[in-house]
């Protein structure tokens, strides 16, 4: 009679170990791109770990807010499973953050020396990562649609988009320095401060910022600037501008033209971009899509007092607008104040 065959036992990583020659350098950092998850955006966090050699041994993407701690657990796993090389633990770990190091000093063996300095490599790796994700091939086209956002919504908000064209705010408000107050607070916005471009003649749209204080510290970067193009801002801020046709994609006039999606002129196309502070640009969520849609046709509608509205910017009594508006996703209430009551 056979033996019994003997059952195999499943294998298993083995045990990292330290390397008393290994010194590991960590760190995270932004990614300049966006992932779109329903009516939310963000730009994930990439974590990297590498030997002062130059081998990446781990290399993660994070939701922000995440990163510490999943650079702790991923530390662990590039310990465990590296990238390359054997299972091993390093005898130093050099990170730029505090609070990095701080989270690994509490969780990792004591006997690795956890030091707090300038992480020049991870920089570079950050670099080559962009490029790398830069020179893809194969990804689609830019469209109009996608992250949660369907074509009917879209056709809505190029017909709010039109009326706004056609309303002219930028002969109605005397400068771009003239800033009011936008609220609409179904939608979670209270007096975030709008600016209206194209007084001379060129680059027409609508700015939108935080709050007073975040149009303020826009101003004083550019002007420090001196026309100069900046490379960050100290505050992010939302962008309807309207665009040549030959300044679009010709992805992107091909998707209007077969939508057949109404535009004011061949000249006047609708652009969204939620800008960051590293002026990274991205496309809006549904429910940003709604506030913008809601946004044009609230404009349109303060546009029916244009003399009181260039009357409040020269001192005379502000101008205070409620209406309710119909977008693609229902009724949206838009308050108007102008000026913005928190400019000085």
């Amino acid at each position: 009679m056979p033996a019994p065959k003997k059952k195999k036992r499943p294998t298993k990583s083995a045990p990292a170990r330290p390397r008393p020659d290994e010194a590991w350098i960590g760190g995270f950092f932004s990614l300049r791109t966006f992932v779109h998850e329903g009516d939310e955006a963000y730009r994930p966090e990439a974590v990297v770990w590498m030997t002062e050699r130059g081998a990446v041994l781990g290399c993660v993407a994070l939701r922000p807010g995440d990163a510490v701690a999943g650079a702790v657990d991923s530390f662990e796993a590039a310990a465990r499973e590296p990238m390359e090389g054997e299972p091993r633990l390093p005898r130093r770990v050099r990170v730029a953050s505090p609070a990095l190091a701080d989270a690994l000093r509490a969780r990792i063996d004591p006997a690795i020396e956890v030091r707090v300095a300038p992480t020049p490599e991870i920089d570079a790796v950050a670099e080559d990562l962009e490029a790398h994700l830069g020179e893809r091939d194969g990804r689609p086209p830019p469209s109009f649609l996608g992250g949660g956002i369907e074509a009917d919504a879209m056709a809505s908000f190029f017909r709010a988009a039109a009326a706004l064209y056609r309303a002219a705010p930028w002969k109605a408000v005397p400068s771009d320095a003239d800033v009011m107050a936008l609220s609409m607070p179904s939608l979670g916005a209270r007096d975030l401060a709008l600016c209206v471009v194209g007084q001379a003649g060129q680059g027409h749209g609508v700015l939108l910022f935080e709050g007073a204080r975040g149009f303020e510290l826009y101003l004083e970067e550019i002007e420090k600037l001196e026309g100069k193009p900046p490379a960050s801002l100290p505050a992010g801020f939302f962008s309807l501008s309207f665009d040549r046709a030959d300044d679009l994609h010709p992805a992107l006039r091909a998707e209007v033209a077969e939508q057949r999606w109404e535009l004011a002129g061949p000249d006047a196309y609708p652009t969204l971009a939620m800008v960051d502070e590293d002026l990274i640009g991205r496309k809006p969520t549904p429910r940003e899509l709604t506030a913008s849609e809601a946004l044009a046709l609230g404009l349109v509608e303060l546009m029916k007092r244009r003399k009181e509205l260039a009357k409040a910017f020269r001192g005379g009594d502000p101008v205070e607008v409620s209406c309710v508006v119909s977008t693609h996703a229902g009724p949206v209430e838009v308050l108007f104040r102008a000026p913005h009551p928190g400019r000085s």
